[in-house]
C-alpha cells in the first residue's frame, strides 16, 4: 500500500459523543483518495487535460476504534481488484500515534469521464499501476453485518412510505461541499446522514438530550453507502430514516436520500448501531421501552 493522508483530528471534527464524526473519516479518506488517483495516473493536469477521474460508486466502512481530538491520523491505500470500469479499493485509517487501527473502507471507484458523465474504462497505464498496489482484503475490512451486496438499492419514496421511513433531513448542497468532480463530495452524503442520527434517535424516543443524561451515547460501528445520482451546488434534498432492533444490544438504521425536486434517488445508506456507556466506551443492551418500541 503506499501512503495517502497525514493529518490530525480538530475538536471541531468531534461531536456530542466526544469523538471524530464519522464524516470526517469520509472527509480524510476522501483526501487519501485523490492522492491514490495521481498515482493511478489520474492526477490534477491528467483531469484538467484528458477530463478523466475515478468516483465512488458503494463504500463499506467497519470503524473499529475511536479517534479523539489531537489524535494524529494515517491513511495507507491500496487495490483489491480490477474490472474494465470499476476497480474495488482498499483504505485503512489509523492512529499514527499508536499504530492502531481506526477504521477500514473498502470502496468501489468508477472511471468516469467528466464530461460525458459516465464510466469509462481504465487505459493500460492506469492497470498496470494498480497492479502495483494490488492487497488482499484484510480480515479486519470483512464485512460482518454488513456483507457485501446486502444493501436495498430499491430505493424509492413508495417503498419509503410503505415502510414507515419519516424524513430526518432537509437540506441544499452548498458549494463548498463539491470537489473538483463538481459535485457534492462523499464527505457531505455522509455528514447529511450522520446529521439524520439525532432525529432518527428521537423518534426512537431517545433523544441526544436523554442520552447525555443517561450517560449514554452512539456508535456507528459498519455500515455501506451507495451513491445513485450525483448532486450538485443549488440542489436541494430530503433523507427518509428507518430503525430498527436487530438484538438486545445492536441497531440497523437505513437512510435513503432523494432529490428534492425530482424525487428521484440520490442516495443510500445501511448501519449497524450500538448503544455505548459515555465513561466505559462499551456496548451496553438497548432499554427495554426502546427495544419494544423498535421492534
Amino acid at each position: 500500500m503506499i501512503d495517502t493522508y497525514r493529518g490530525y483530528v480538530n475538536p471541531w471534527e468531534c461531536d456530542e459523543m466526544g469523538h471524530m464524526n464519522i464524516q470526517f473519516y469520509m472527509g480524510k479518506t476522501s483526501d487519501a483518495a485523490f492522492h491514490q488517483q495521481a498515482f493511478l495516473g489520474l492526477g490534477y493536469e491528467h483531469q484538467q487535460t484528458e477530463r478523466t477521474t475515478y468516483v465512488a460508486l458503494e463504500h463499506h466502512i467497519r470503524f473499529h476504534k475511536e479517534l479523539f481530538a489531537s489524535d494524529l491520523v494515517a491513511v495507507r491505500s491500496g487495490v483489491l481488484s480490477l474490472s474494465d470500469k470499476t476497480m474495488r479499493i482498499y483504505q485503512e485509517v489509523r492512529n499514527a500515534l499508536t499504530d492502531t487501527l481506526s477504521a477500514t473502507l473498502v470502496v468501489d471507484v468508477g472511471h468516469f469521464d467528466l464530461n460525458a458523465r459516465k464510466l469509462v474504462p481504465w487505459t493500460d497505464f492506469m492497470c498496470s499501476q494498480a497492479e502495483k498496489i494490488m492487497v488482499d482484503r484484510p480480515v479486519a475490512a470483512q464485512p460482518r453485518s454488513q456483507p457485501d451486496g446486502s444493501l436495498d438499492r430499491d430505493v424509492s419514496l413508495t417503498r419509503a412510505e410503505t415502510k414507515g421511513m419519516h424524513e430526518t433531513n432537509r437540506s441544499a448542497v452548498n458549494r463548498w461541499e463539491c470537489d473538483a468532480n463538481d459535485h457534492m463530495n462523499s464527505r457531505f452524503y455522509l455528514a447529511r446522514f450522520s446529521e439524520c442520527q439525532g432525529h432518527m434517535w428521537a423518534a426512537a424516543g431517545l433523544d441526544r438530550h436523554s442520552q447525555k443524561a443517561k450517560g449514554l451515547a452512539t456508535a456507528t460501528v459498519e455500515m455501506r453507502l451507495a451513491y445513485f445520482k450525483e448532486m450538485n451546488a443549488g440542489q436541494t434534498l430530503f433523507v427518509r430514516t428507518g430503525l430498527e432492533a436487530q438484538n438486545a444490544k445492536t441497531l440497523r438504521y437505513r437512510h435513503w436520500m432523494f432529490d428534492a425536486e425530482t424525487g428521484e434517488a440520490a442516495a443510500a445508506s445501511e448501519g449497524t448501531a450500538l448503544l455505548i456507556s459515555r465513561e466505559t466506551r462499551k456496548a451496553v443492551d438497548l432499554p427495554h421501552e426502546i427495544r419494544d418500541r423498535l421492534g
